[in-house]
């Protein structure tokens, strides 16, 4: 179990309460009792929330670094596993999951469409229910040029999360790719009856994801090839 900084300070605080005035020790240390906790986690998960502020400040290989951390961290705790519920009103989350899902965005973002699918795949085996997981494998699969899996992973996206605009507009985009007009219209219908623009949304969306680096693209359109005929 990973002990916290402050907890060893605060225990310290408390003792030398207690052997000045014991009183005041006793309530000290109901109020650390109570606060404790809630401390504690969110100690346990700062590299998780360094990261994703990380992604949405558009810093990919700084979230990429705290989420890899974090996953380290986690690596083999069952403490953490178990204590996780009462953290989340009961619910279970994936920690793990989720900051695979983020290193997979940061891989995007990079241009790193393999890279970012191995995160993806690993989210997903973690949390089957992940329509965030099933959106980056989507959005990595496109990358690839693996069409007819990455529209399968978009059309999950969707059945998980029906309101997850950005899962619609992929799935349309890939459907349109693959000559499939009619498809995309349907899916993208309850995007246009609330008056957005699609393309435009589109256009946002695919601008985050550059094109992969010389290096790789060699690889990825040689991936692509045989699923385009599909």
């Amino acid at each position: 179990m990973k002990v916290a900084p402050f907890l060893l300070g605060a225990l310290g605080v408390l003792l030398l309460l207690l052997y000045w005035s014991p009183g005041a020790g006793v309530v000290a240390g109901i109020v650390v009792l109570l606060l404790l906790p809630g401390r504690w986690w969110r100690w346990r998960t700062r590299r998780f929330r360094r990261g994703v502020r990380a992604l949405n400040r558009g810093e990919p290989a700084a979230a990429r670094a705290e989420l890899e951390a974090f996953l380290r961290d986690i690596e083999g705790d069952a403490t953490f596993d178990r204590w996780q519920p009462l953290f989340n009103l009961g619910r279970h989350y994936s920690y793990a999951g989720a900051a695979h899902s983020n290193v997979g965005v940061a891989w995007l973002h990079e241009g790193q469409s393999e890279r970012a699918l191995d995160h993806f795949e690993i989210a997903r085996q973690l949390d089957a229910g992940s329509a965030q997981a099933a959106f980056g494998e989507a959005a990595a699969r496109r990358r690839l040029g693996q069409l007819r899996r990455a529209e399968k992973a978009a059309a999950r996206a969707v059945e998980l999360r029906p309101r997850y605009v950005a899962a619609r507009l992929l799935l349309a985009e890939v459907r349109r790719e693959r000559g499939d007009r009619d498809g995309a219209e349907e899916v993208l219908r309850p995007v246009m009856e609330k008056g957005h623009d699609p393309v435009a949304m589109t256009e946002r969306m695919l601008a985050q994801w550059p094109d992969p680096d010389a290096s790789s693209g060699g690889g990825d359109a040689d991936r692509g090839a045989g699923d385009r005929s599909e």
